[in-house]
């Protein structure tokens, strides 16, 4: 293989291996046409692994985040005399107008309505923000077009679109989870996830069982996984915990460790 590319798939876990080979398709698309290569939205720990095969290519990577703090981004492989320009990563940032005063609209709502109206993935969609102020989605040009044109309500609420310059956006600050020390026996993922959301050890089975849980934005159905410090554990339907810190052990032998919880 070209560039030793089974020594590089050595260096990712299995899960990542189909994200990993798109990855160094596009870099060797880059190499081949002299010309930049754009990816789907990736989460955080996807784009650290594009940065890394990207490094290994010797191409530039830019990121949107570096425009927008965003939680989903999209990287541009290029080559190194490339100059970056933002319009290049082809993402538009659309406000959802509706009155607010009559209705309501949700997250789920909003996913559900552009991946089924548009017959859309989920790739080309990145953050849906929506609080007290303001409805905004970020998403792949081509398909904020059709939204536009296309799609007039959302739930029973009508609504509007409003394409907003990167330059107007004024995002909220990352969201602050609560800071929580707690003891576990261990570090398995069933009782990290039964601790952390205060479920029953047979429900956090459950959950992770019938794939409703993911490990840094990957789904895991395997209940005796060990989580590593850093880690992101997300439960669909209660929300996220971060395994922040190991504070070290108990005088029962237990892990102290610091976690920190985001709710639904």
């Amino acid at each position: 293989m070209k560039k030793d590319e089974k020594k590089l798939l050595q260096h990712f876990a299995s899960g990542e291996e189909g994200f990993v080979e798109k990855i160094i398709d596009l870099c060797y698309q880059v190499e081949e046409t002299y010309s930049y290569r754009l990816t789907s939205f990736c989460n955080p720990k996807q784009e650290e692994i594009v940065h890394s095969i990207a490094a290994y290519f010797q191409l530039q990577a830019f990121s949107s985040r570096d425009f927008v703090e965003t939680e989903f981004s999209r990287i541009i492989l290029a080559p190194t005399y490339y100059e970056l320009d933002s319009q290049d990563y082809d993402i538009m940032a659309l406000e959802i107008l509706y009155p607010r005063k009559f209705h309501s609209i949700s997250h789920s709502q909003v996913l559900g309505t552009l991946l089924n109206q548009l017959g859309m993935k989920r790739q080309f969609l990145g953050d849906i923000l929506i609080d007290d102020t303001q409805a905004l989605v970020f998403i792949d040009r081509k398909f904020g077009l059709l939204a536009q044109s296309q799609i007039a309500k959302i739930g029973k609420a009508p609504i509007k679109w409003q394409e907003l310059d990167r330059r107007e956006l004024r995002l909220a600050s990352p969201e602050e989870g609560k800071r929580q020390e707690v003891l576990l026996s261990s570090l398995r993922l069933d009782k990290f996830v039964a601790l952390a959301f205060r479920l029953s050890r047979g429900n956090a089975v459950k959950l992770i069982s019938n794939n409703q849980v993911k490990v840094d934005y990957v789904e895991t159905n395997q209940v005796a996984k060990s989580i590593e410090l850093g880690q992101l554990i997300s439960v669909r339907g209660f929300g996220r915990v971060r395994f922040k810190e190991m504070l070290g052990f108990s005088k029962q032998g237990k892990y102290k460790i610091a976690i920190e919880v985001f709710k639904k």
